[in-house]
């Protein structure tokens, strides 16, 4: 019995999905920033003094762990989450944009293409106002603050929208009448 490699034949799908991405990538986003967003305020202002009290009460004399900086620093790890969001968000578009790389494109999906992007738009700046609609709550301005990166990002996502359909046009096209993703034969 002999073992060959053989190339793996992916299949050309319809660049219409490559669209879809856009809903994708807009709704980790947000879905991503929303979660970060209450999981620190919950754990700074509701849970971790709880937790603090549980633990120290609860915790032999002789024991060298500290609670409160172990506490303090798990709060800290979750804002270490604003710097990377910039990461999360080349990522996800990365993602994208790849997908559309595999794609067969034509030129006749332009105009759905154009319907999609209005679409996302609006659901993009949808998600940016129930975003700034969540940051803007008394109980979440310190937090808000906190995440100023993440924030930033999330007030301009109709934008990010556009540039991402841009770039997924231009992947889509480029490529028209063009076989994409080793669709050749073998």
């Amino acid at each position: 019995m002999e073992l060959r490699l053989r190339k793996i034949k992916i299949k050309n799908k319809n660049s219409f999905a490559d669209f879809i991405g856009l809903f994708f990538a807009i709704t980790v986003i947000f879905g991503i920033a929303i979660f970060v967003l209450i999981l620190y305020n919950s754990y700074n202002e509701h849970i971790k003094d709880n937790l603090n009290d549980a633990l120290t009460s609860s915790t032999p004399v002789d024991s060298s762990a500290n609670v409160t900086e172990i506490l303090d620093q798990t709060g800290t790890g979750v804002g270490r989450l604003n710097p990377l969001f910039p990461f999360l968000i080349v990522g996800v578009f990365g993602f994208v944009l790849v997908s559309a790389l595999m794609a067969k494109s034509h030129p006749a999906f332009l105009f759905i293409g154009l319907i999609v992007l209005g679409v996302a738009i609006i659901i993009a700046a949808v998600f940016s106002n129930v975003y700034d609609a969540i940051a803007e709550k008394d109980e979440f301005t310190d937090t808000n603050d906190e995440f100023s990166i993440m924030g930033l990002f999330l007030s301009n996502l109709p934008t990010i929208t556009l540039i991402l359909f841009v770039a997924i046009g231009l992947i889509l096209y480029a490529f028209t009448g063009k076989s994409g993703g080793g669709g050749g034969q073998y």
